[in-house]
């Protein structure tokens, strides 16, 4: 529609200076095309309100621009609203599409991530993106198509003059695709960096405990500071490109107007343009200053789009390490016999952290898996739900091979509660209701019963309505570990594994627990991952590791009497030569 009013307002030109020297108008040009366009509207006009008929056809003249901006206005709208749909729309389906890919990654993905990176890709990146699909894309297309219908329209007025203004064109093209060039790797070096000030901050604050008793605020705040330098000088480099390119587009763009009224007037003087056309033709001009002007802006908002897209699917189309196979079964009722056989598995692919480990559980035994720091006893659990899947062997439930069945269906058999529980910053109820879809009150109280929490949540002013910190920041850990322990009792799964799960609880409370679990874990596969002689007495079977393989396996007073590697470690955390039987 924006194409109309150069046209319109270069025939208004050339005929009222026809009509003011009493002249009819012209049967070619701009003003001939206007006034037949005009002539049978003015002439209803002139006879409905009595006047004179050049009168009536620059009031027809006069309303039609009118018009035509309220018809432009109302196209305005409908564009601006569409793209702004679209625009949320498209950024709304990619965060679902990221963090549904989050949630399916493994263990594996998160070991090679930096949460900070992670979070800017979700929220800078995206906004990246979706200010491109509400302002860039629109304004893109209908620039190109300005472009087109504008150029049409001088080549109709005159094309001798639109061969000479765009001459200038190739140098804008030019300057374009330098800049394009220049600014595409900034602007992926400046996401690069902002993700690293995200992680920064990230981490501090997940650590800021740390950082005071080590007094490194200093470090953290330098460290800060330098990676702040190196995003503030990818800034100004940005800055500095876009200050030199954009100024000399709109050079070259007044450059080619200078060169259209030097040659139009030239025309005018030698009646082979009118001045009405000389005008529609600058107004035209004018009119395609902004699509080509904007041609660098817009190349810079596609780069920064493309960067940030790259980085937003290259976690949405990142292959899942552990995937469900097409034919996955459903695991229905088991009765809990977990065995691991000559499994070999590395988080690098390269070191192995298990070598060879062969052991099975079964059905309602409770075997705790003991070893030192960097045993691999903690692999052990994180095969078992699937979390990993080893290098060579297998882990098999019910002489079932886990792989083959859906990850769901596995996990919802097993519970576990680790060394530093999470929870959420919500209810203490949700916190142990979290596992259970469609728990009710009574069963929730009854779990915290039975982990020795309930009491202490009953003491607090709203009860399990409470709402607790940020991971839980304002309960103690044997607080954090009881709840933990609640939120599996409550899902009562057929396999339980506990992850060194009393170990931020004193002697008391941890043989309150141990009451509790005796009868909850009776006809239930447990086992017990833990450094400490005094849990793995729970077990009715010790398996110790050591550097990744298993060197011994028995009862606790067995083990004793052999005198090897758990007598060792009893003696250095006992201390007791004759507790063989105790």
């Amino acid at each position: 529609m924006e194409i109309f009013s150069p046209i319109i307002i270069g025939g208004v030109v050339d005929l009222v200076g026809a009509i003011a020297v009493g002249k009819s108008p012209a049967e070619r040009g701009v003003e001939a095309f206007i006034y037949r366009l005009a002539k049978p509207l003015s002439l209803f006009v002139s006879h409905l309100f009595s006047l004179s008929s050049n009168y009536a056809l620059l009031l027809v003249l006069s309303l039609s621009l009118i018009i035509l901006a309220a018809v432009t206005g109302l196209g305005n709208y409908l564009r601006r609203y569409a793209s702004a749909w679209i625009s949320q729309r498209g950024s709304f389906e990619l965060r679902r599409d990221l963090y549904d890919a989050l949630l399916r990654q493994s263990f594996r993905f998160y070991d090679r991530q930096r949460t900070g990176q992670l979070i800017a890709r979700a929220t800078g990146d995206i906004r990246q993106i979706e200010r491109f699909l509400g302002f860039g894309l629109p304004t893109l297309l209908s620039s190109l198509l300005i472009t087109i219908l504008v150029v049409s329209s001088l080549l109709v007025l005159d094309w001798r003059l639109t061969l000479l203004s765009g001459v200038i064109l190739p140098l804008i093209v030019l300057t374009a695709s330098r800049y394009a060039m220049e600014i595409g790797p900034l602007w992926s070096e400046i996401r690069e960096r902002f993700g690293r000030l995200t992680s920064i901050v990230q981490e501090v604050l997940a650590a800021i405990k740390l950082v005071k008793a080590f007094a490194r605020e200093d470090y953290m705040m330098e460290r800060f500071s330098k990676e702040c330098d190196g995003y503030l000088r990818v800034l100004i480099d940005t800055a500095r490109i876009r200050a030199f390119y954009l100024p000399l587009s709109t050079l070259l763009a007044t450059l080619g107007g200078v060169l259209v009224i030097w040659y139009g007037g030239l025309e005018v003087m030698r009646g082979a343009l009118t001045i009405g056309g000389l005008v529609a033709f600058y107004l035209y001009l004018t009119r395609l200053q902004w699509p080509i002007r904007s041609i660098a802006f817009l190349v810079g908002m596609l780069q920064r789009a493309v960067a940030a897209a790259g980085r937003v699917f290259e976690v949405i189309d990142a292959r899942e390490m552990v995937k469900e196979r097409p034919d996955a079964i459903e695991l229905g009722e088991i009765e809990g016999r977990v065995a691991l056989k000559d499994v070999w598995f590395s988080y690098d692919g390269e070191h192995m952290v298990l070598k060879g480990v062969s052991l099975e559980v079964k059905p309602g035994e409770r075997v705790a898996i003991l070893g030192p720091p960097g045993s691999g006893k903690t692999s052990i659990i994180n095969l078992i739900p699937r979390f990993y899947d080893p290098q060579r062997g297998s882990v098999t439930i019910d002489e079932v091979d886990i792989r083959d069945v859906k990850l769901s269906s596995l996990r919802r058999q097993i519970g576990i509660v680790r060394q530093d529980p999470f929870i959420f910053s919500t209810t203490i109820r949700e916190n142990i209701a979290y596992g259970a879809e469609n728990a009710s009150m009574d069963e929730i109280i009854e779990a915290a019963k039975r982990a020795k929490i309930h009491e202490l949540i009953e003491s607090l002013p709203e009860g399990y309505e409470t709402r607790v910190g940020e991971r839980g920041v304002t309960l103690s850990g044997g607080e954090r570990q009881r709840i933990a322990i609640a939120r599996v009792l409550l899902r009562n799964p057929k396999v339980v594994i506990l992850d060194d799960s009393t170990s931020n609880i004193d002697a008391e409370t941890e043989e309150e627990i141990r009451l509790a679990l005796e009868e909850l874990f009776r006809g239930r596969t447990v086992i017990i991952i833990t450094h400490r002689v005094s849990m793995a007495r729970w077990a009715d079977r010790i398996i110790v590791l050591r550097d990744g393989r298993v060197v011994e396996e028995g009862s606790h007073e067995e083990l004793l009497r052999r005198g090897g590697f758990y007598y060792r470690l009893y003696m250095e955390q006992v201390g007791d030569p004759d507790g063989y039987g105790s």
